[in-house]
């Protein structure tokens, strides 16, 4: 992992489960920012291979931290970007080791899609019992309030890994129209595993604005950087 580029602004992408494949489409798709440098970080094998919900993101967290400061890599990067979409613990153990940026691509989305009031907003997650802890990340994220622009949270209950199969594609889109359904205008992609479709996506639902989380955290990440450098 080369962590020293010289001249560039350097940010560490971390996939915090231990399924290299998630990572390395992320390492296709992203766009690299101007004068930057995007470097990749999976999690050890220990960590787990998905992230369904509170005790596999605990589990996440426990063995991310501990890799990362064995390797010292809260001290090698201008800024952090958590590819888990949910409230990961990871974001807020990292903040305790460095004063750098650290952003989740949850909370990226998130303030992104209020930019964009007064259109409505919902989510496209993976599976169904994340559908209830998006749904109160949210709430929490404004102050323990509802939010009228926030539609909910709809599941693909869609192995992302399997996405290539134009019936697997099918349910996608069936769910996304969901969420559509629902009200929103805006869609966030609600895992890091269909990062890269927001284009498919828009094609296959015209008139509704699609989201790649990861993208866009990159982005926010990189200009958070740029204030604070």
């Amino acid at each position: 992992m080369n962590m020293r580029i010289a001249n560039q602004m350097k940010l560490l992408i971390i996939n915090p489960n231990s399924s290299k494949s998630v990572t390395d489409n992320l390492e296709e798709i992203l766009p690299v920012p101007p004068q930057s440098h995007l470097s990749f970080y999976t999690g050890p094998s220990d960590a787990p291979p998905e992230i369904d919900g509170p005790e596999t993101s605990k589990k996440s967290c426990e063995t991310c931290l501990r890799d990362i400061k064995e390797k010292e890599l809260y001290k090698h990067y201008d800024g952090y970007l958590v590819c888990c979409y949910s409230d990961h613990p990871l974001i807020y153990e990292l903040r305790k080791l460095t004063g750098k940026p650290i952003l989740g691509i949850f909370q990226a989305s998130v303030t992104y899609a209020m930019t964009r009031s007064p259109q409505k907003f919902g989510i496209l997650t993976s599976t169904k019992s994340w559908e209830p802890i998006l749904d109160e990340a949210v709430k929490a994220f404004f102050g323990g309030v509802d939010v009228p622009l926030f539609t909910g949270t709809v599941a693909s209950n869609v192995n992302v890994l399997g996405l290539s199969d134009p019936e697997n594609y099918k349910k996608l889109v069936k769910k996304a129209n969901k969420v559509v359904d629902d009200g929103a205008k805006t869609i966030l992609l609600g895992c890091a595993g269909l990062s890269g479709l927001e284009g498919k996506l828009m094609e296959s639902i015209p008139g509704v604005m699609i989201v790649d989380s990861v993208k866009l955290g990159v982005e926010l990440l990189y200009s958070l950087v740029r204030m604070e450098s």
